[in-house]
C-alpha cells in the first residue's frame, strides 16, 4: 500500500484546482484595486496637459499685449498667437488634433480620448486676479469649475 501512494505522489506534478483558483482570486482583487487607480492617474495626466496647454495660451497673450499697445491696432487674436502655442491657426487645434483653443480655453475635440475635459483661464475683471479653472466632465469650463 505505501508502495502504491508513494509511486502516486512520485508521479503527479502540477497545481491543483483550489492552487488555481486561489491565484486567480488573488489577481481579480489586485486588478480591482489597481484599476480605478490607473484610471485616475491617466484622467489627471490628460487634463495637466490641458493646464499645460492653456497656460501656454495665457503666457503668449500676456506677452502680445506688454509689446503691442492698443493705439498700435495690433489684436492678440488666436492668429497672431497660434505659431507661439503650437496649435493650427485657422482651427485653433493642436497637430494631433486632441485640444482645441478657445478664448484662453483648451477642450478636448469629440472622438479622442480628451473629449470630455477642459482647461481655461479667467481673470476677475475686478481684483485682476487669474484662476485656472479645469473640468472633467464636458468641455464647458465656466468659471465656477473648481481650481486646478
Amino acid at each position: 500500500m505505501q508502495k502504491l501512494l508513494r509511486g502516486r505522489l512520485a508521479g503527479e506534478v502540477g497545481f491543483t484546482l483550489m492552487e488555481l483558483l486561489i491565484v486567480v482570486m488573488i489577481v481579480g482583487i489586485l486588478a480591482a484595486a489597481a484599476v480605478p487607480l490607473y484610471l485616475g492617474y491617466v484622467r489627471d495626466s490628460r487634463l495637466a496637459e490641458a493646464k499645460g496647454l492653456a497656460g501656454s495660451v495665457l503666457t503668449a497673450a500676456q506677452a502680445c499685449a506688454q509689446q503691442n499697445t492698443p493705439s498700435e491696432g495690433t489684436n492678440c487674436a488666436l492668429a497672431n498667437l497660434a505659431q507661439k502655442i503650437g496649435v493650427d491657426s485657422a482651427s485653433g487645434n493642436t497637430p494631433d488634433t486632441r485640444w482645441t483653443n478657445g478664448q484662453i480655453t483648451v477642450a478636448g475635440i469629440a472622438g479622442t480620448n480628451v473629449e470630455n475635459m477642459a482647461a481655461g483661464v479667467f481673470v476677475d475683471s475686478g481684483t485682476g486676479a487669474i484662476t485656472l479653472h479645469c473640468r472633467t466632465t464636458d468641455t464647458g469650463v465656466v468659471v465656477g469649475d473648481p481650481i486646478c
